[in-house]
């Protein structure tokens, strides 16, 4: 175990003043991973859309949600992943299907363990209120794809996600 990752700690995430928090932190991951990808004014139109402060707020108030929130040594949030009922477009979804529905981290955490921690917090949550466990990821992310497969989860099937007005190419993968 790294030393980044023993001294970050992860905490479920329930109260609504963390929105804020929650809001930052999914557009400094989103930018620093993804930001040179788009126009300004999509990107500017995605996290208002997919990160506002007041979307996290619904989130934290809604208990079909889990959040977590990793946390470093300096108390800065570093990573987090929000859990909940599927949303994504999969095929001949079934009854109590759900989702990892963000998941990113600070660049400088990449590879560092953090997130297969996080990954592993958030699966324990899902499997309790879930049958069914999905989560999307770009085409092109790699890293992530490995770090899924390594938590049980295959690619199932192909859709775009709107960044703005950006169509992406993802995956839809589903736990074994």
């Amino acid at each position: 175990m790294t030393r980044a990752m023993a001294s970050t700690r992860i905490e479920k995430c329930e109260d609504p003043g963390a929105a804020e928090t929650l809001s930052t932190l999914a557009a400094t991951t989103f930018t620093e991973t993804f930001g040179h990808m788009y126009k300004q004014e999509d990107l500017d139109l995605f996290l208002g859309d997919k990160h506002s402060v007041d979307l996290y707020r619904r989130l934290l108030a809604d208990p079909a949600h889990g959040i977590w929130i990793a946390w470093n040594e300096a108390n800065e949030a570093v990573a987090y992943l929000v859990a909940g009922p599927c949303e994504l477009p999969v095929p001949d979804k079934p009854d109590r299907a759900g989702e990892v529905v963000r998941f990113y981290a600070r660049k400088h955490c990449h590879g560092s363990g953090v997130g297969g921690r996080l990954m592993a917090v958030a699966l324990q949550w899902l499997e309790t209120h879930f049958d069914h466990i999905y989560l999307s990821v770009w085409a092109e992310n790699h890293g992530a794809q490995r770090l899924y497969e390594r938590h049980g989860f295959e690619k199932i099937h192909e859709y775009f996600y709107m960044v703005g007005n950006q169509a992406d190419p993802e995956f839809i993968y589903k736990r074994r």
